[in-house]
């Protein structure tokens, strides 16, 4: 089996990755489980249904969402994907909590998303945002999920950016980041230059080479030393 799908989704042409895990469906279920990382396929863009669809085709069940950061194009999808899978837990750092389940909060957007969309004149984004349901599970990193996957604190691009590293995999889901010879930008709401340069050191002392290193957007499978 593939060791991961990438499909473009949502505003910006989000990676959302699809990553099969090695468990079994639980009872008489063929379907396989599978980690889905930042969805932002939705009814904005016209393909809200492109993960869900995807991973009937293949056969999976969405066993959990994994946030990267909480920025609005890499959650759009989040409520479709609940919808369908209600007991997928959605993951985040607890940095940035507060940008997910506005609506529950009668809030119109958390405050990194409601400056970066404001500066970006999308204002109009900002109730699809607001809609995402909040966070099941708050990450402090270090943590190791599904007995594999690492959790490493980024903070830079921004305050709650994580990586998931898995080592037997020779995966990195960096997120925003690390891009293929590049880095997130340090420009917006929480964004930090000198945090970012760090989070990109401790990557490089952390990773093995050869790893895989599978970005937000843009060029993926590239391995870390390419960077």
């Amino acid at each position: 089996m593939d060791k991961f799908y990438c499909l473009q989704t949502g505003v910006f042409g989000v990676n959302t990755y699809i990553v099969p895990l090695e468990e079994k469906g639980s009872g008489d279920s063929d379907l396989r489980p599978a980690l889905v990382v930042d969805p932002a396929a939705c009814m904005l863009t016209g393909d809200a249904s492109k993960i869900t669809g995807f991973l009937a085709q293949k056969k999976l069940t969405c066993r959990a969402i994994l946030l990267t950061h909480s920025h609005f194009d890499h959650i759009m999808g989040i409520s479709v994907i609940k919808k369908a899978f209600p007991d997928a837990k959605v993951y985040v750092h607890k940095a940035e909590a507060g940008e997910l389940g506005c609506a529950e909060r009668g809030e119109a957007g958390g405050i990194i998303n409601r400056s970066i969309l404001s500066s970006f004149e999308m204002e109009a984004v900002l109730e699809g945002v607001a809609n995402q349901p909040e966070a099941d599970v708050l990450l402090n990193g270090g943590e190791v999920l599904f007995n594999d996957w690492k959790v490493i604190h980024t903070p830079g691009h921004s305050p709650g950016s994580v990586c998931y590293y898995s080592e037997k995999a020779g995966l990195l889901l960096s997120g925003d980041t690390m891009f293929y010879h590049s880095w997130g930008r340090t420009d917006m709401q929480g964004g930090n230059e000198a945090q970012i340069y760090a989070s990109l050191s401790l990557l490089k002392k952390t990773v093995k080479a050869g790893t895989l290193v599978l970005p937000g957007h843009d060029h993926f499978g590239f391995k870390i030393e390419e960077n």
